[in-house]
């Protein structure tokens, strides 16, 4: 989804052509391939990559043992859903387009999915806000709804690989930055948030507070090398290169659903 859409071209130019050539071009590839991942996965995707870095653990007995999302998942997708509602519906091909015409002012684009491989694996991934000038990537925007205002490393992680998957799929991103949008879990159903008044929307504030809840900005340049030794080490799980490793956290093994399953879980000790 996009916002402020505009239609000054219909023709695919070449730009536009060569990265929607890669990105069918990886998903063609992951359809005709064996199933080489674990769990009979042919892609792996950016979410899940950033569960890894909080407990890959968790991650793994998830697969084994899957359950029903929480409340506090269905209020996290609600309120990204309502967010996205704010642009405009368009194809993938659509997106590309826009993306890469020139223009004067960055165009954000909601919810805009990448694909690209790494080392033969294609990883897969929507990016919440991803943010264009003439082809270039100015930033990406990761949203999240938690009962902290603070931005932990998986967040890193998640919007880092997101620059990443851009870069790989032929856009010019050396020179992005990728903000974290906290918000509180309250916030999901915000009238402000879903018509996009909210200050921090704006992009004037890094933080707000109301009746409702509260919100944080943090903005970080894009590392190249530190996202690509971070895709490397979470696929090396997938390939069967070592089996997962549990999070030395108590905080964590407390909370995690999983934890009876778990036979690395300090949450009783």
């Amino acid at each position: 989804m996009m916002q402020n859409l505009e239609s000054d071209s219909e023709s695919v130019i070449e730009p536009a052509h060569s990265i929607l050539e890669h990105y069918r071009e990886v998903l063609r590839r992951s359809r005709e391939s064996e199933c080489q991942l674990r769990f009979g996965r042919r892609t792996v995707q950016v979410s899940a990559i950033a569960q890894q870095y909080y407990c890959e653990m968790a991650l793994h007995l998830s697969m084994i043992r899957p359950k029903r999302p929480t409340a506090a998942m269905r209020s996290g997708t609600a309120g990204h859903e309502a967010v996205a509602a704010l642009g405009v519906p368009m194809t993938q091909e659509e997106s590309v387009i826009q993306a890469v015409i020139e223009r004067e002012k960055p165009l954000c684009i909601y919810e805009f999915k990448i694909g690209w491989e790494q080392n033969g694996i294609p990883v897969l991934g929507h990016v919440d806000e991803a943010w264009f000038l003439n082809g270039r990537v100015q930033m990406v925007a990761e949203r999240k709804f938690s009962s902290s205002l603070a931005v932990y490393d998986t967040y890193h992680v998640q919007a880092g690989l997101y620059c990443l998957g851009l870069e790989g799929m032929g856009f010019e991103a050396e020179d992005a930055r990728y903000c974290v949008d906290v918000f509180s879990r309250a916030c999901h159903d915000c009238d402000q948030l879903s018509m996009g008044s909210c200050p921090l929307q704006s992009g004037g504030v890094t933080s707000y507070s109301c009746e409702r809840g509260a919100c944080i900005r943090e903005c970080y340049p894009f590392d190249h090398d530190r996202s690509g030794h971070e895709l490397d080490w979470a696929l090396a799980y997938w390939t069967y290169e070592r089996e997962p490793i549990a999070s030395p956290s108590r905080r964590k093994c407390t909370s995690c659903r999983w934890k009876e399953y778990c036979d690395f879980s300090t949450a009783d000790s």
